[in-house]
């Protein structure tokens, strides 16, 4: 038997004893060893929808474990190899059940196994708490590069939690120096430039204000405008992306990776005359991911500075109330060898 992560509904996650699965000959088990809260983990716990995970189910999409058993059909994959899993491909049913993979369960059968598909090997020394970034690392680092940025250009990130930090990281790693992370949030702005990134706390200065001081301004038609090429928005606060919508010169390219809850009604005459691009991102592609794997295999930044609580299975519930309650919070892992 093992343990697991199951969802119940509205704010009611339990760990539960079920069989260790079987696996077929395509297919290799994975003794998990990290799973992160995402997000979309957290949207839907505290709204008790089934719009991703059903009642009843494990759930969990960002894991790190090692291998302890393969099939008979399975080529390039040998028991103690240590893997990142991409939850989109994990299953045969694809993306429609990929926040169902397992990500708060001991054992996870991964199913038509293979390196560089749906498994991703780590150098030995990478540390758990490291390697869990992979997933979450990969979405920030695909709305990053989905507007190409360029070194020597401004780059600001809106928001400071995993997505944006991991964005963030995605672009310093690159050799792209001048990136600036906003937020309200000291606390994760003190992460931000653990990271290396520039920082701006808008409770404390306007975005523009803040902007034109680290980056300077251009002059468009008389008004100066902060010197920024490109926004990557993962905050999601209309407020926000209304006042960039405001202050952004001529031939910016933004990036839109949050989830919006809700319309932001903005100007197309501004999109016009401004000539601006703007590029929704979602997901991530199997490049994104070997990019993501050589950036923590080689430490480019110090991204699991994000981590910054680390809960047993056993305190699955606190540890999502502690995600939920956001204080003092990044990124929080479960860590299922507790």
């Amino acid at each position: 038997m093992m343990k697991v992560g199951v969802y119940h509904g509205k704010n009611d996650v339990r760990v539960e004893e079920r069989p260790i699965p079987k696996i077929g000959p395509k297919d290799v088990l994975i003794r998990n060893l990290r799973g992160g809260i995402c997000g979309t983990d957290i949207n839907i716990v505290k709204s008790g929808t089934e719009m991703g995970i059903r009642y009843g189910k494990e759930f969990g999409h960002e894991l790190f474990g090692e291998v302890v058993e393969v099939g008979s059909e399975v080529k390039d994959i040998q028991i103690g190899m240590r893997v990142g899993v991409n939850p989109i491909t994990a299953k045969r049913a694809g993306r429609r059940y990929s926040l169902e993979v397992g990500g708060f369960s001991q054992y996870v059968v991964i199913e038509d196994a293979g390196l560089n598909y749906n498994l991703y090997l780590f150098d030995d020394h990478v540390t758990p708490e490291e390697a869990v970034l992979m997933e979450p690392m990969s979405v920030g680092f695909h709305g990053a590069f989905s507007v190409k940025p360029k070194k020597g250009e401004n780059i600001v990130v809106l928001g400071a939690g995993p997505i944006g930090l991991s964005a963030a990281a995605g672009l310093i790693g690159e050799g792209i120096e001048n990136v600036i992370v906003v937020d309200l949030d000291a606390f994760r702005l003190e992460k931000a430039a653990s990271i290396g990134a520039k920082i701006v706390n808008t409770k404390e200065v306007s975005l523009e204000e803040g902007l034109a001081k680290i980056a300077g301004t251009v002059d468009v038609y008389g008004q100066e405008l902060p010197n920024i090429d490109v926004f990557i928005d993962t905050a999601g606060a209309p407020e926000l992306i209304s006042e960039v919508m405001r202050i952004v010169k001529p031939f910016a390219r933004i990036a839109i990776i949050a989830v919006y809850k809700e319309d932001v009604p903005f100007s197309l005459l501004q999109v016009m005359s401004k000539e601006l691009t703007i590029v929704g991102a979602s997901g991530y592609t199997n490049e994104d991911i070997l990019k993501v794997i050589d950036h923590i295999n080689n430490k480019k930044t110090p991204i699991s500075n994000i981590v910054t609580h680390v809960f047993g299975l056993d305190e699955l519930q606190t540890a999502f109330e502690t995600a939920i309650a956001a204080k003092d919070t990044v990124k929080v892992v479960i860590d299922l060898t507790k």
